[in-house]
Formats: C-alpha cells, sequence, structure tokens
C-alpha cells in the first residue's frame, strides 16, 4: 500500500511534467487519492509551500530558462508555453517571483537572483515541525450526526467580520444561544492574505425541535441554510493559544501524523469547535479531521 508521502511524491512529477497544462485541483487530488478538501492542507504540511505557490514558482523558473538564453522567443510564446493563458498575469507573477520583468530579464537576466529564487525547491521536503505526538496529543473519537444551521463565507478575508455579525444575529433571533448550541466551523484552506478569497462555513448546532422552530427563518434567508457534521470517525486534538500555534498543530496533523498512520480521510472538511466564545479567555478551539 502506498504511503501518503509516496502519492504526493507522484503529485510533483505530475506538475513537474506538466507545466505546460491546467493543473487542476480536482486531478491533483486524484492522483494523491485525498478529497480535494485536505489536498493543500497536506501539501502545506509535506512541503511548507501551497500547491499554487509552488506551480507558479516552476512556471516562472523555466520561463527564465526560457528568456535568458532566447532572445528571439516572444514573451506571450513563453507565458504559453508554461501555462498561463494571460500574457498580463504571466508578466505580473513572474515580476513578482523572479524580481525583474520578462522583458528585463530577457535583455538583461539577474542570475545570482534567479538562482537564489529556486532555494525552496532545494529544502521543499526538509523538517520544519518541531512538534511531537506529546504537544498534540491526537486521539480518535466517533461522533454522532450533528444537524447544522449553516452561512458560508466565501469572499475576502477582510469581510469575514460581517458573516460572524450575521451569525451572532441569527443566533439571537433564533434563540440558539453560545451555552446551549454548539458553534463550529467548516474550514477549507489555511489561513490566506486578507485580500484572497477566504472559505470557511460558520455554522450552530440544533436539535429537532430547534429545526423545526427555525425553518421559516432558514426558507426565509438568502444567506442560511440547513447542514449537518456526518456521524462517523474523526482524529481529534484541543487547541488553546494563539492562531500561530494552532497553524503548526495543523501541518503536525496533516503532516506527521498523517504520515505515519497513513489514516484515509473522509470527504468532509476539516472541522473546528468552537468552544466557550462567551468567556475570551476560557476560549479553546477542538480540532476535527474525518476518517474514513
Amino acid at each position: 500500500m502506498e504511503t501518503i508521502n509516496q502519492r504526493f511524491e507522484k503529485v510533483l512529477a505530475h506538475i513537474d511534467e506538466n507545466l505546460s497544462k491546467p493543473l487542476a485541483l480536482s486531478v491533483l487530488s486524484d492522483i494523491a487519492k485525498v478529497p480535494e478538501y485536505h489536498f493543500d492542507f497536506i501539501f502545506l504540511s509535506l512541503f511548507h509551500t501551497s500547491s499554487s505557490e509552488y506551480i507558479a514558482l516552476l512556471r516562472n523558473l523555466e520561463a527564465g530558462q526560457q528568456l535568458g538564453f532566447d532572445k528571439s522567443i516572444s514573451i506571450k510564446e513563453v507565458a504559453v508555453s508554461v501555462g498561463y493563458q494571460s500574457e498580463t498575469a504571466f508578466i505580473t507573477d513572474f515580476t513578482q517571483a523572479i524580481g525583474q520583468s520578462p522583458q528585463a530579464f530577457q535583455r538583461q537576466p539577474n542570475w545570482g537572483q534567479f538562482f537564489q529564487k529556486q532555494q525552496p525547491l532545494k529544502t521543499l521536503s526538509e523538517g520544519h515541525n518541531d512538534l511531537t505526538a506529546a504537544d498534540v496529543n491526537i486521539d480518535n473519537c466517533k461522533l454522532d450526526k450533528i444537524d447544522l444551521a449553516m452561512i458560508s463565507h466565501q469572499a475576502e478575508a477582510q469581510y469575514l467580520p460581517q458573516t460572524i455579525q450575521a451569525m451572532r444575529a441569527f443566533r439571537q433571533a433564533n434563540q440558539l444561544s453560545p451555552t446551549s448550541s454548539r458553534t463550529f466551523n467548516f474550514v477549507y484552506q489555511s489561513k490566506p492574505k486578507s485580500t484572497e478569497q477566504l472559505h470557511i462555513d460558520i455554522a450552530v448546532s440544533i436539535n429537532t425541535l430547534e429545526k423545526q422552530r427555525i425553518e421559516p427563518a432558514i426558507n426565509d434567508s438568502e444567506y442560511f441554510y440547513y447542514s449537518c457534521i456526518p456521524e462517523g470517525k474523526y482524529a481529534s486534538f484541543m487547541h488553546l493559544g494563539s492562531d500561530k500555534e494552532l497553524e503548526r498543530k495543523l501541518k503536525y496533523l496533516y503532516g506527521a501524523w498523517l504520515s505515519s498512520t497513513n489514516q484515509r480521510l473522509k470527504n468532509v472538511p476539516l472541522i473546528f469547535e468552537q468552544l466557550n466564545i462567551t468567556e475570551p479567555s476560557k476560549q479553546a478551539t477542538r480540532v476535527y479531521l474525518g476518517l474514513d
């Protein structure tokens, strides 16, 4: 049976061999044999960069080789050959990645700076996380199905507070107190920059009577809908502390822990349960990773 590390080495090989073609997440996750929800979390944990950053770096390094050694090739030809549909997007990405515009690099390449940009590739699989099993304390648990009322945030990260406020107003209007109803997030990506698209779902648990009671509000709402956490087995750990420390623990979960256990993942997103949200000094997060 292939390990998750071996499957992701195949992903790297596929990327290397197909830079000129579209590299869809669905294709890469199929090669890795993991759900799309978890692909980038695992990629980041194993290789310390996101798949999109890795692909962009390889494309721009290949473009630099073409530009540096062929003074007659056009910028558009290079862009197409490394998988860009837009010449403008290529020029922007290349300039940011390499430190020179494609035109300037073709005229007079700064090879010292160019080779320095390759450094992340040389340390791709080196360990960057010193956490151990004792630091994270992951255990397996079984959850029964949990019904939810949910709102989805799919916009720039800087607008997340508005979505959180919408959930607070919904809870208050429908008497879903944080002390009696649990609070969950479905997390689809590692933390992006404030100007990048963020996809996260915010949910509140509901019992059968509450589900019946809030049905008119759900039916009248443009944003809220029913969902659930499916029953089954989950890897779980408790986190108290900073977001940065949580990111380190997630890298351990998706990296060292998943590599050592070789567990198959359930096709559900990563789940955070937010605990003690009305008491800031006691707030904590329980993380659930669905297992097949």
